[in-house]
């Protein structure tokens, strides 16, 4: 199953109103209308420092070392270091803590 979302359909509601019961104490037929609401061009958006943080150019992915990685492990010639493994995990811990 796929679903597609275009750009509009984002921005798309739909609102459901239901009548009343008839005399006759049976239901109305609900309607259903929609409500297209376009994008405010003054909406501003505040990213929060982590998420700025995600977006930075630093934070791109380095193909060429990727690469290397898997080439040394199909090889099985990758040296790994728990130490410096360890010593990054607690790195990272103490960056988003302080």
């Amino acid at each position: 199953m796929t679903i597609k979302i275009s750009p509009t359909s984002l921005y798309q509601t739909t609102a459901v109103t239901t009548k009343p019961a008839s005399r006759n104490g049976t239901p109305a037929a609900a309607t259903a209308t929609p409500a297209p609401a376009q994008p405010d061009s003054s909406t501003k958006v505040d990213l929060s420092p982590v998420a700025r943080d995600l977006t930075s150019p630093e934070n791109d992915v380095n193909l060429e070392r990727v690469q290397a990685i898997r080439q040394a492990l199909a090889d099985g010639t990758l040296n790994i270091n728990p130490a410096r493994i360890a010593e990054g995990i607690l790195q990272d811990a103490l960056d988003i803590l302080n």
